[in-house]
């Protein structure tokens, strides 16, 4: 058994020490040569015996140590081992593709006139989360070491994590306490992570880059160049314009700018007069929209340190505006305004001094050359008349192509009669130079971009969404994937009023919003519902603004459950968790019928959108379902197959429609006969 195990064992690593070992016999003394063997030999034999067992475990002691030194010593040189250091162009490299990566997985598609700065690393990071927000490079600020470079520059293998904790903010610096208060009123405004559109805007607005960013209806534009207005107009004017806060300065600088002190007029502790500066500035189309937006600046800038000064710009306080008072002694943080509004105000006096950044929202809209006015609306109406409380010089007016008494008086050169691009023109021409410019909208077409070459210097063109450049129709880009659109033909125009009171029979969950073509059909349809035991409302251009103020708020408290409107609301205004789109009467423009039901599937939410279309919406079909189509939705063939009617003019007109009456025939003709004799 013994030898069975020695001969297993010969090859595995064993303490031989602890086994037995065989014991030695001693061959006796042939006593047939006549030799006895004596007690002193048989005690020599035995301690030579005992000699070699102790050098043999002595061997085997040793040999057990020097295997067991060896094991040690192999992991020490495993933990010893250097790891593979990268050079400084492998680890750009892989931050490259990295960033690449994340923009693809979020949908995030920029220009091809990026792709030298994509390519060589310039272009700003997209962040993930807005804990993600980084000090930009420019903020030199005492606490916040800005010497460090991005992760993909040349310095990138030299970065420990003392030096990264170096580079983060204290506590106590302002791009801190700034970024905490925004990051608090985020989380109560329930707005977890940023959408893809601010994930590249909000990095690259801080850079103070010009941004010209598309993305669909309802994905976080306004909040993309909110927020970034929130941090530049909240920092210092040192800090902003580069001048570095001295904490030490060597005696013979000192006397030397004592010396120099009468003569020069610039100084690094002089105080800066902020008296009638605005460091931002946000345009609207329409005075609903810049309502809107002064909300959300005054909920995302509240306990800002050092209180932010926000002013919705409108009549009762365009006076403190042309005397340059807005703000106080501090300066402005942040102007809500109209093109029209402010161009009055500069004309009268107002000066747009220290400006940092200028957002045109809907900039498709405030970049239009014509005003998207419709010959039908051009034509003057003697009978409009005009409400003393009534807004009606603003944008909102020359939508619907009103023309009031005022605007009758205005000559042809006053702002009035200027179109957006002009007042535009007329605003960008007298903000500094230095100024930050952004164009934000879900529909940027080619003449747009045309017109921002001029307007905005090597800009960053983001685009967003499932569906942006398909088939390089700018309207389809615009549209939210989660909106789910229909057609329904209604046969005449008879048709679409008892197609609204079949979906009302059926059951449609408020709130509801129906786009009408104009302000008359509005009223008229306002009338036809009011009796049919619905909660509606009317919002146009022909009531006062303090009317639509009131319809908007019981639309958002649920009081009024169909809001009926015209395109007066149709871009950019947010109603929550909108349930249902009717478009009424079809749009004749991709572009507006994007815009329409961009009101509904917002925030991520699920929505539906149901257009009714008659024989004589022939003509402008073809271009609707085309975007229907590019947008992810089926739409039959016979549709997209329909022949374009050739148009004399460029701007598309919709069909003339009638009116809208369900009451008999002889009391129509009664009325009629009555008001021919009036």
């Amino acid at each position: 058994m013994e030898d069975l195990f020695n001969m297993l064992s010969s090859s595995a690593r064993l303490d031989k020490s602890k086994r037995k070992k065989k014991p030695i016999a001693t061959k006796p003394f042939p006593h047939a040569a006549g030799i006895k063997s004596t007690s002193r030999d048989h005690d020599a034999a035995l301690r030579s015996s005992h000699n070699d067992r102790s050098v043999d475990d002595d061997d085997n002691a040793s040999t057990s140590s020097s295997d067991s030194d060896n094991d040690h010593t192999h992991a020490q040189t495993k933990k010893k081992r250097p790891k593979k250091q990268h050079s400084a162009k492998a680890l750009a490299q892989i931050h490259h593709e990295e960033i690449s990566a994340f923009r693809r997985r979020m949908g995030i598609r920029l220009s091809s006139d990026n792709k030298q700065e994509v390519a060589l690393g310039t272009l700003p990071d997209p962040i993930s989360s807005f804990n993600e927000w980084k000090c930009p490079t420019w903020w030199r600020e005492e606490g916040v070491n800005n010497t460090t470079t991005k992760n993909n520059s040349s310095s990138a293998s030299t970065k420990t994590k003392a030096s990264a904790a170096a580079a983060a903010p204290t506590p106590t610096t302002l791009f801190h306490r700034i970024h905490q208060t925004i990051l608090t009123n985020i989380e109560h405004g329930k707005w977890l992570e940023p959408t893809p559109i601010q994930m590249q805007a909000i990095p690259s607005l801080m850079e103070r880059r010009d941004i010209m960013g598309c993305a669909p209806t309802g994905s976080g534009k306004s909040g993309a160049f909110i927020l970034p207005a929130l941090m530049l107009a909240k920092c210092s004017e040192d800090i902003f314009y580069g001048k570095a806060v001295i904490n030490t300065v060597d005696a013979t600088k000192e006397k030397k700018s004592k010396k120099k002190k009468d003569k020069t007029t610039t100084n690094v502790d002089q105080v800066v007069d902020l008296h009638g500066h605005i460091r931002s500035i946000l345009l609207a189309p329409s005075r609903e929209l810049a309502s809107q937006l002064h909300r959300e600046v005054q909920r995302l800038s509240s306990n800002m340190p050092g209180k932010f000064h926000c002013t919705l710009l409108s009549k009762s306080n365009a006076g403190l505006a042309v005397a340059n008072q807005l703000g106080g002694k501090s300066g402005l943080d942040c102007l809500v305004t109209t093109p029209l509004r402010l161009v009055e105000c500069m004309e009268r006096g107002m000066k747009l001094r220290g400006v940092r950044l200028i957002v045109l929202d809907e900039a498709d809209r405030l970049l239009d050359a014509s005003d998207g006015r419709k010959e039908s609306n051009l034509k003057k109406k003697k009978h409009a008349k005009s409400d003393p409380d009534d807004d009606s010089d603003e944008e909102s007016e020359e939508v619907e192509g009103v023309e009031t008494p005022v605007q009758n008086q205005q000559q042809s050169g006053s702002s009035q009669s200027r179109t957006f691009l002009q007042q535009i023109d007329s605003i960008l021409s007298n903000i500094p130079s230095s100024a930050t410019r952004a164009l934000f909208s879900a529909t940027l077409g080619p003449s747009v971009r045309h017109l921002s070459e001029s307007i905005l210097r090597s800009p960053i063109d983001i685009t967003t969404g499932i569906h942006a450049g398909i088939g390089g129709n700018a309207a389809a880009g615009g549209a939210s994937e989660h909106i789910q659109q229909e057609l329904k033909f209604v046969g005449r125009e008879e048709g679409k009023l008892l197609a609204i009171r079949q979906l009302v029979a059926e059951g449609i969950t408020p709130p509801v919003l129906i786009f009408m073509q104009s302000k008359e059909r509005a009223q008229a349809l306002f009338g036809e519902l009011l009796y049919d035991g619905i909660r509606v409302d009317v919002i146009h251009a022909g009531r006062s603004y303090a009317n639509r103020e009131l319809s908007v708020q019981k639309f958002r408290r649920g009081e009024t459950w169909v809001l009926i409107c015209t395109d007066l609301v149709a871009r950019g205004v947010d109603f929550k968790a909108v349930n249902l789109v009717i478009n009424y009467d079809l749009p004749a423009e991709g572009v507006t019928y994007v815009h329409r039901i961009g009101r509904t599937g917002r925030a991520g939410r699920p929505g539906r959108a149901i257009t009714f279309f008659t024989e004589a919406d022939f003509d402008n079909l073809r271009t609707i379902a085309n975007v229907m189509r590019l947008s992810g939705c089926s739409v039959p063939e016979w549709m997209l197959t329909m022949k374009k009617q050739p148009s004399k003019n460029k701007v598309t007109l919709p069909p003339k429609r009638g009116g809208i009456d369900t009451s008999p025939f002889d009391k129509k003709r009664k009325r009629t006969k009555n008001h021919a004799k009036k």
